[in-house]
């Protein structure tokens, strides 16, 4: 305690609130708990409280909190070079590289690095549009892509509205969610994930399959619920993207580097995408990654 009487907490949520400024919040009603320090799943407050992180921060720290290997090996390199230029390589570069593509599915062989998750997505946007010539990114509703301008013109829920328009070029689609089925399959799995890939079909027909660079997806929706489709569906849309050259893009940010007990969550369906974004868990979150 201070010696006015008020905690540690309180003194230095004081200065945060003078200072701070929070996403996805109503400024004026945040009160966040002071985090002091960390260790495996364990949290404590600046007043001493513990916690059990659950959550695995945002679901990135994998490993858990302060592991001393993965410290030790950081310190040692930033002993030896912190930073260089995007234009240099680095042996821990190119190790890292060749470590990832040793797990990544099919033959997705090349790394492009990127500070985060949203970065990642932007320049998935970017290579698409690029590589195939056409400018329609497609992303589904209840999907989370990231807080950037691109990254969340793709995000399909209310998040996305205070950014509005947003990027051009992005089209919105219904992917399966038994749960909540706009097309009256609640109680079959298998049958919403057909008919939402016929609707989806019949929307990209309308839409001009030729002008349509990527599809987006989660394969597991991550923040929207935990949504998982059937195999039959991802398996449909890999056919659909194949059929019409629509590249198929998977954000593994929160479902990939074994949250979902394969290295990503598109391997738990038996289809290689055509690129896959990733962040969080590949550091676990001890250095921003993508």
């Amino acid at each position: 305690m201070s010696s006015n009487g008020n905690s540690k907490m309180e003194s230095i949520r004081k200065l945060d609130r003078e200072h701070v400024v929070y996403s996805w919040k109503a400024q004026k009603g945040v009160k966040p708990i002071i985090m002091d320090r960390a260790e495996g799943i364990y949290q404590w407050d600046v007043d001493g409280k513990q916690y059990i992180d659950f959550a695995s921060g945002l679901l990135c720290v994998n490993i858990g909190h302060g592991n001393k290997h993965v410290l030790g090996a950081m310190k040692a390199q930033m002993d030896k070079l912190c930073y260089t230029g995007t234009m240099f390589g680095s042996e821990p570069k190119a190790e890292l590289a060749r470590m990832i593509s040793e797990v990544t599915p099919g033959d997705l062989d090349y790394v492009f690095f990127t500070n985060g998750g949203a970065e990642a997505v932007e320049n998935a946007i970017k290579a698409a549009r690029m590589y195939t010539g056409r400018h329609k990114i497609y992303s589904r509703w209840r999907g989370y892509h990231g807080a950037t301008a691109g990254a969340i013109t793709l995000t399909g829920d209310p998040r996305r509205w205070a950014a509005e328009p947003g990027i051009p070029g992005v089209v919105h689609y219904f992917g399966p969610y038994p749960y909540h089925d706009p097309f009256g399959t609640v109680d079959d799995p298998e049958e919403c994930g057909r008919r939402t890939l016929e609707v989806l079909r019949t929307q990209i027909m309308l839409d001009g399959p030729q002008t349509i660079a990527a599809i987006f997806l989660e394969p597991i929706v991550g923040t929207n619920g935990i949504i998982i489709p059937t195999k039959s569906y991802i398996q449909g849309l890999r056919k659909l993207c194949d059929d019409h050259g629509i590249l198929m893009v998977s954000d593994e940010v929160m479902a990939g580097w074994g949250r979902s007990g394969e290295w990503f969550g598109i391997n738990n369906f038996d289809v290689i995408p055509d690129i896959i974004v990733t962040a969080k868990g590949l550091t676990s979150a001890y250095v921003p990654l993508g």
